[in-house]
C-alpha cells in the first residue's frame, strides 16, 4: 500500500555517452548454466562476481531462455512464508573510482514478468548507501498481480509520517503500473548522490523525486541487490529471471539514453558474429538504425558509424585493439546496448 503520492518529475536532461562510465554490463553470456555461486553465506562470490545470502546454491541459477536473451540469471523463491533470498553485486570500488562530476548512478535491466501463479514472492531490486543502512531507491513487483511499484528512502515532512522507505505507485495520476504477463522488460533507476533526486522508468512510466538524506553515512551507492521476498501468507514457490544488467555514472540521468521505454521484447537488436575480427552486422526487428557508436569498457567511444555504416546496418571494427567493448545502437524502437569481443 503507497503512504505518499508520487511527485512527477520533468527530469530531462542531456544524455552523454562521453563522459558516461560504464561499470556493469552483464548479459550472462560468459556464465556456465547452473549455480551461480558455491556459498550462501554472502561472503563468497560466484560468478560474476555475485554474492548469494539464503536459501541453497540451486537457488541462483544460471539458466538459458529465449533465444533473445541467451543466458540469464534465475531465483527461485520461498514455497513457504519465510526464507528470502539475496543476490548482490558491491559498487563501491567502482563507484570510488568514477570521473569527478558523474554523480548519478543508473541502473537498468531486463527482467522475466512471469505467468500466472498464486505465489506471494515479491523480487525487489535495491540500491544501498555507503554504510548500507539505507535503501536509496529500488523496485518492487508482485509475482502474482504484475503490479510494480517504486520505492525510496523519503522524507514525507508533514509532521506525521518520519523519514522512512516509502513506496510509490508509478502510473499516471497515481495510478498502479501492471506488467504484461509472461513478458521481457526493460525498467531503469537512477539516483543523483548530490540532490538525491530518484528517477524510475520503464513500460508506461517515467517519474521520480527526490529522497530523503540518510540517517547514517552518505549517499555513495555501496551494493545493488535482487531480492525475492517471502509473502507473509505464501504458499508457493516462484522465480524471476534478469538479463543485461548496465549500470553506469554519468553526470545526468539517461536511463536508455532516455529514449522511450516500450513492453516489448528488451533485446532487440543483435550483433554479429561475436567475438568479431573485422566487420560486425546488426540485425533488428521492425525498425531502423539512427545511430551506431561504441566504447570500450572506461566509457570512451573509440568508434561511431558513419551514414554508410547505419544505412547498411554493418561497421568495421578492424581498426580497434583486442578487447570488450559495448555498442549502442539507437533505433526508433529505442535504444539497445550489446556487449562485443574483439578479436
Amino acid at each position: 500500500m503507497t503512504k505518499k503520492l508520487l511527485l512527477l518529475c520533468t527530469a530531462l536532461s542531456a544524455f552523454s555517452l562521453t563522459n558516461a562510465q560504464e561499470f556493469i554490463f552483464d548479459n550472462c553470456t560468459a556464465y556456465t548454466i547452473g549455480n551461480v555461486g558455491t556459498a550462501v553465506t554472502g561472503l563468497t562470490a560466484g560468478q560474476g562476481g555475485y554474492y548469494t545470502l539464503g536459501g541453497a546454491n540451486s537457488d541462483y541459477q544460471i539458466v538459458a531462455d529465449v533465444p533473445a536473451q541467451g543466458n540469464v540469471i534465475q531465483i527461485t523463491g520461498s514455497a513457504t512464508a519465510t526464507g528470502n533470498k539475496f543476490l548482490f553485486k558491491d559498487v563501491a570500488t567502482a563507484w570510488a573510482a568514477r570521473t569527478a562530476g558523474n554523480n548519478v548512478i543508473n541502473i537498468q535491466f531486463d527482467m522475466y514478468t512471469g505467468g500466472a501463479t498464486t505465489s506471494k514472492n515479491n523480487p525487489r531490486f535495491y540500491i544501498y548507501n555507503s554504510d548500507g543502512s539505507t535503501i536509496l531507491g529500488g523496485f518492487t513487483y508482485s509475482l502474482e498481480t504484475k503490479a510494480l511499484t517504486a520505492l525510496a528512502w523519503y522524507d514525507p515532512n508533514n509532521g506525521v509520517n518520519p523519514v522512512d522507505v516509502y513506496t510509490f505507485n508509478l502510473g499516471a495520476a497515481n495510478a498502479v503500473v501492471n506488467l504484461p504477463a509472461s513478458s521481457w522488460v526493460k525498467i531503469g533507476i537512477s539516483y543523483n548522490t548530490t540532490t538525491r533526486q530518484v528517477i524510475w522508468k520503464g513500460p508506461g512510466f517515467y517519474v521520480g523525486t527526490t529522497g530523503a538524506v540518510p540517517a547514517t553515512g552518505t549517499t555513495a551507492p555501496s551494493e545493488i541487490d535482487f531480492i525475492q521476498v517471502a509473502g507473509a501468507t505464501n504458499a508457493v514457490s516462484a522465480t524471476c529471471k534478469y538479463d543485461n544488467l548496465l549500470v553506469r555514472a554519468s553526470a545526468t540521468e539517461n536511463l536508455l539514453g532516455n529514449a522511450a521505454f516500450n513492453s516489448v521484447e528488451a533485446s532487440f537488436a543483435r550483433v554479429y558474429p561475436n567475438p568479431v575480427v573485422d566487420f560486425a552486422s546488426i540485425n533488428v526487428v521492425d525498425t531502423q538504425i539512427n545511430a551506431i557508436t561504441v566504447t570500450d569498457i572506461n566509457g570512451r567511444i573509440v568508434k561511431t558509424g558513419n551514414s554508410n555504416e547505419i544505412l547498411n546496418s554493418k561497421i568495421d571494427l578492424s581498426d580497434l585493439t583486442a578487447g570488450i567493448y559495448l555498442m549502442t545502437i539507437e533505433t526508433d524502437k529505442g535504444v539497445s546496448t550489446e556487449k562485443i569481443i574483439k578479436n
